[in-house]
């Protein structure tokens, strides 16, 4: 079975383990190159040895007198770049799976379904019902999605009952968690010392964008709130930030106004056979997503990571997390410093409360999220279509 994976610009290893482990399914993955592709580049842990075949924005290719209008509205006029048709590029393949209703990337599938009759999955994310429908062609491309489409899968129930309130049939959703390498991520000794981090020190873990979306900033205002809390003067605080992208000008900033430089480490990114001990040094996991206009958290990978660890997790009730944590971890309301730091020195103050969540959290992975499950889910989905 030849396998057309359209995943965007978001190629790295946590996107793909689960199709590197597809028996007798031969993917060839189509990626655009673009700076949020660079930023992926550093966690890619050799792993990445799929077929890549390149497909390209109108600002990197095409006619050349389109392209440099292109490359100037994007740059002053808050236009985003489109997709270089390529269709074309998908005949001979058994089955395609492209990311969400209103990409370029699906629209493309669906024209070569239609040319040459191969059938279409459309991995959905989004949890915001008639989410980018302001622009009518976006809004168009939903609604050709939603009427073509062959299968339609979900990680979240709240990405079904989007599907559902946009006019897809049950019958053409299939929901199936993406799953984690639990061997891999698994609870272990931690050479703390290796991250520069000392034993008595108490570690907290930020893994993600700096974006604003990813709540960072008021981790850092909860940050300070614990450095400066009497009842915990005898514990030393350090925030580890682990990630790229852009946003960490407006970070470095916050931490120079709050004046908990000292208890900041920004580590970069790192290779992610790497990630296990990156968890492993922590005392506890953040996650303090916040809504933004047009996104929620739609998953939250970086908690079933932690979660198969067993590191205490803090995250907020937006979007999709409640039913990925369950009663896995604490959550805070979103925007809410207050909230993390009160969740943060609960676990700093409480061994118990740390032991508690280290076992549920590693029984959760266990009985909702495992790789074999993910990459069997996927076969079963790809095997149906091809028929």
């Amino acid at each position: 079975m030849r396998l057309a994976l359209l995943k965007g610009n978001r190629f790295n290893p946590w996107h793909l383990q689960a199709y590197a482990r597809l028996d007798d399914v031969e993917v060839t993955a189509f990626r655009a190159e673009s700076q949020i592709q660079e930023f992926f580049h550093g966690r890619d842990d050799g792993s990445l040895n799929f077929a890549f075949e390149a497909i390209y924005f109108d600002t990197q290719a095409g006619s050349i007198l389109q392209r440099i209008p292109n490359i100037f509205k994007e740059r002053y006029g808050n236009r985003n770049p489109r997709i270089l048709p390529f269709a074309d590029q998908l005949e001979g393949f058994d089955v395609i799976q492209t990311w969400e209703l209103f990409t370029d990337w699906t629209a493309q599938a669906l024209d070569a379904k239609e040319r040459f009759g191969i059938p279409v999955a459309v991995m959905v994310w989004d949890n915001i019902p008639f989410n980018n429908e302001s622009d009518a062609e976006r809004k168009a491309m939903k609604q050709r999605a939603v009427r073509e489409a062959d299968r339609f899968i979900v990680h979240s129930e709240r990405s079904r009952r989007v599907l559902h309130m946009e006019g897809v049939d049950d019958a053409r959703i299939t929901y199936m968690p993406p799953g984690v390498d639990s061997k891999h991520f698994s609870p272990g000794d931690s050479s703390r010392l290796d991250s520069g981090f000392s034993k008595d020190e108490f570690v907290i873990l930020f893994v993600g964008w700096m974006l604003p979306r990813k709540g960072l900033d008021f981790l850092i205002l909860a940050l300070r709130e614990l450095c400066n809390d009497p009842d915990l003067n005898d514990i030393k605080f350090r925030l580890q930030i682990v990630g790229s992208g852009p946003g960490r000008d407006r970070i470095e900033e916050l931490i120079a106004t709050t004046g908990v430089g000292g208890s900041c480490t920004f580590s970069g990114t790192y290779p992610y056979n790497e990630m296990p001990e990156v968890y492993r040094a922590a005392d506890c996991f953040v996650l303090p997503s916040i809504a933004v206009p047009g996104w929620q958290e739609q998953f939250g990978m970086s908690l079933i990571e932690a979660m198969a660890v067993g590191v205490p997790c803090v995250s907020t009730k937006s979007g999709s997390i409640p039913e990925i944590v369950g009663d896995a971890g604490t959550l805070c309301q979103p925007n809410d410093f207050l909230d993390l730091f009160e969740a943060v020195k609960e676990l700093a103050l409480s061994n118990d409360k740390a032991t508690s969540l280290k076992e549920v959290s590693r029984t959760r992975v266990k009985n909702h999220f495992g790789l074999d499950d993910f990459q069997d889910n996927l076969k079963k989905v790809f095997t149906e279509l091809v028929g």
